[in-house]
């Protein structure tokens, strides 16, 4: 995708044959349960799949162009941190077609994403704090539920999760271990 541009449904030339189009992006959803990585580009153009124009087909060839450039991109690794890291970012306003904000997050049990998301909500959040607010209210609730599902498999957290989660130009988190929250600046 192209980087700070939108793809929007109204700018380009319908495609004369847009089954080869959705063709392709039918099997790009399968490829996300194992490529995560391209899972937020997809679920963008799936939104353009019943009238594709010229621009989707462009942004299509450069997600297949980087699919072929990073083959083999899937680390697990074994080891015995057990700690839950979670991501969060909220883009508000983001679709020029109807200003609602795309939410996401991943999840790390040690270094292997085990969780991730990216979702774009029913409803146009009134400021970027209420986007990221959403963001991590749906990252708590999947927080809560692989806690539960690890408690059941008998797998013990070191700690309790540890949450990461960007408001413009600062990078927020809580760690447990600290008496309040920090920030840091993007360099």
């Amino acid at each position: 995708m192209t980087t700070g541009k939108p793809l929007s449904a109204y700018n380009g030339i319908p495609l004369e044959n847009p089954t080869v189009y959705r063709i392709v992006i039918g099997a790009l959803q399968y490829l996300t349960h194992t490529r995560p990585d391209i899972s937020y580009p997809v679920n963008n153009h799936s939104q353009f799949l019943k009238s594709p124009i010229t621009i989707h087909r462009s942004a299509a060839k450069r997600i297949l162009s980087y699919l072929k450039r990073t083959m083999n991109n899937l680390h697990i690794t074994p080891g015995d941190n057990l700690n839950l890291t979670c991501y969060s970012d909220a883009d508000w306003a983001c679709c020029p077609d109807d200003r609602r904000l795309i939410g996401g997050y991943c999840v790390f049990l040690g270094d292997t994403l085990i969780s991730w998301s990216s979702k774009k909500q029913y409803v146009v959040a009134r400021s970027s704090a209420e986007s990221q607010y959403r963001a991590l209210s749906h990252l708590a609730a999947e927080i809560s539920w692989l806690q539960e599902l690890l408690q059941e498999i008998k797998v013990k957290l070191n700690s309790v999760p540890h949450v990461v989660w960007q408001h413009g130009s600062k990078c927020y988190g809580f760690y447990p271990s600290l008496p309040c929250m920090y920030e840091t600046h993007r360099a």
